[in-house]
């Protein structure tokens, strides 16, 4: 195996062991009860607080991640999980269990800027197309999602115990695996800021209207466009872990009988769709506003359809719909946030500042869902449909007025071309294809 591809293949590891810790405690939840003494709300405080100590972590470690290597900082995030995983194992008393899920939330929120950095820094250094390195990441955090529940469900015999202490082993490894995978030299590098000169070159000859206004203010508003696709990705998680909690009473109201099969059955086909998407779509360069675009069309379409009936052919038909959406949204955000790379210093910070704002949709979407859907069953669903739709609108209206998403560096070629900052960014990429991630 090629070095660049068994590097990609240890943090595509490690995406999938973050995402599948995330759900392996879920199968769980009987078990927590029975030998910690975990009631009703020491549960929910258990997930939440991993969740609450995941995002705040986010920016630390993106503040980290610029003042160090990005190496270093996976190797010891992903540690600190681990102790969090095999503290979780050895609970036996709420206040055990609870440290443990924010130990164990803490080392997963540090891990993901860092993440997302070493994502940069192999696309810059193996000439790796950020499109196809987003839906390789895109299916990676799927794959993990399902991965999760089957390994709780085939480790029943094991228990909790054994389990989340192999667990604990496997994310160990995967720190010394991220080590060997990260380059070890943090971006941006030193001498390519020594040639400026062909970079003020290539605007006048490509586009000296649009992109010589873009060379000055670009760095100093990271924070904007984070903000931006962090809010962006925040509505796309907003909406999915809205449905985690309705989709099956949803589908159990419109069921003669036990619907459990039926809600495996839904859940497991839009997984199936969202993460084959992503693996297609990362192997196309279009443009950022055109993916966003998309992702809203198919996620208005196929949250309003799933109002129309609880019968569970069409549920299940609508949610594939509305996942190919949410894979289109995700890959818009996650791309967005890496090409940001190409235009500031700060890309430690903006993944941080990005991943604490994405994550608050996880912690919003079930409270939101739950109170819409004790008003009225359908009422969820078309409220954010309607709500997909006016983004979209709004995404429009924008788009004839301004050119300019973080894609503006973005390139079918590699992220390697956009190393410059600013407007510098797309003269090292062709003519013909700088153009498409600002739309013209």
């Amino acid at each position: 195996m090629k070095p660049g591809r068994r590097r990609i293949a240890l943090l595509l590891a490690a995406v999938i062991s973050v995402n599948a810790s995330y759900t392996v405690m879920i199968p769980f939840v009987p078990d927590l009860e029975d030998r910690a003494g975990a009631g009703p709300v020491v549960v929910a405080l258990t997930f939440a607080l991993f969740a609450g100590a995941k995002a705040l972590a986010q920016p630390v470690g993106g503040w980290w991640v610029d003042r160090w290597r990005a190496d270093r900082v996976a190797m010891l995030s992903m540690l600190t999980a681990a102790a969090g995983i095999a503290l979780t194992a050895l609970a036996r008393d709420s206040a055990t269990l609870l440290t443990a899920r924010v130990v164990w939330g803490i080392g997963e929120g540090l891990v993901s800027p860092a993440l997302y950095a070493g994502m940069t820094a192999l696309c810059r250094q193996h000439e790796i197309p950020t499109s196809r390195m987003m839906g390789n990441f895109g299916s990676a955090a799927v794959a993990g999602f399902l991965l999760g529940p089957l390994i709780a469900g085939a480790a029943v015999p094991v228990g909790l115990t054994g389990l989340f202490l192999a667990g604990a082993v496997i994310t160990a490894a995967t720190a010394v695996g991220l080590v060997l995978a990260i380059p070890g030299q943090q971006a941006p590098q030193p001498e390519e800021e020594t040639e400026p000169a062909p970079a003020a070159d290539a605007p006048a000859a490509d586009a000296p209207a649009a992109d010589a206004p873009a060379a000055g203010p670009t760095p100093t508003r990271w924070w904007v466009w984070a903000l931006l696709l962090g809010g962006l990705d925040m509505f796309t998680f907003l909406v999915y872990s809205a449905l985690e909690p309705l989709l099956p009473e949803y589908l159990s109201s419109g069921a003669d009988s036990s619907a459990r099969t039926v809600i495996s059955a839904v859940f497991v086909a839009g997984l199936a769709v969202s993460g084959l998407a992503m693996w297609l779509l990362g192997r196309f360069t279009l443009p950022l506003r055109t993916l966003a675009a998309t992702g809203l069309g198919f996620t208005a379409v196929g949250l309003c359809a799933m109002a129309a009936t609880a019968h569970f052919v069409a549920v299940g038909l609508s949610f594939m719909v509305y996942m190919f959406g949410y894979a289109t949204l995700f890959l818009t955000a996650r791309r967005g946030i890496v090409e940001l790379k190409a235009a500031t210093s700060d890309d430690g910070k903006a993944f941080g500042l990005f991943g604490l704002v994405s994550d608050l949709g996880n912690v919003l979407g079930p409270l939101l869902g739950v109170a819409l859907y004790a008003v009225n069953h359908r009422l969820p669903f078309l409220l954010l449909g309607a709500v997909s739709g006016l983004v979209l609108l709004a995404l429009a209206a924008v788009a004839r007025r301004r050119t300019g998403l973080p894609g503006a560096a973005a390139q079918s070629g590699p992220v390697a071309g956009a190393k410059a900052r600013g407007a510098d960014a797309p003269a090292a990429v062709p003519a013909t294809t700088a153009a498409e991630p600002d739309g013209r």
